[in-house]
């Protein structure tokens, strides 16, 4: 993954696990958040992180598209479950407040 184009994506396996440690630290501050009953800092939390946690984990699959050696399965599949809890926990919130 030595090769560092122009993308929006990340592109080096440094950046990714910095990525995927920053969207456990929002998954677990959204728990605690939802916990102390503190709804609206948990929303706009777990949005937030949600999106992040997206942004790693398609940065992940570009990645291991790029270089399989350099993205391991346990990368892309960590990032895959982090951004598929986030991003449902973020639907559920949004579809909520909108009272759909």
């Amino acid at each position: 993954m030595n090769d560092k184009k122009k993308s929006l994506l990340f592109q080096t396996t440094k950046q990714i696990n910095t990525g995927a440690i920053v969207s456990g630290i929002g998954f677990v501050l959204y728990l605690a958040l939802a916990a102390m009953g503190w709804e609206l800092a948990a929303d706009i939390v777990v949005i937030a992180f949600a999106a992040a946690a997206v942004w790693t984990f398609l940065s992940a699959v570009a990645g291991r598209n790029r270089d399989k050696e350099a993205v391991s399965y346990s990368l892309l599949w960590g990032t895959g479950a982090l951004a598929l809890l986030l991003g449902g926990c973020a639907l559920l919130t949004i579809k909520l407040r909108l009272g759909l």
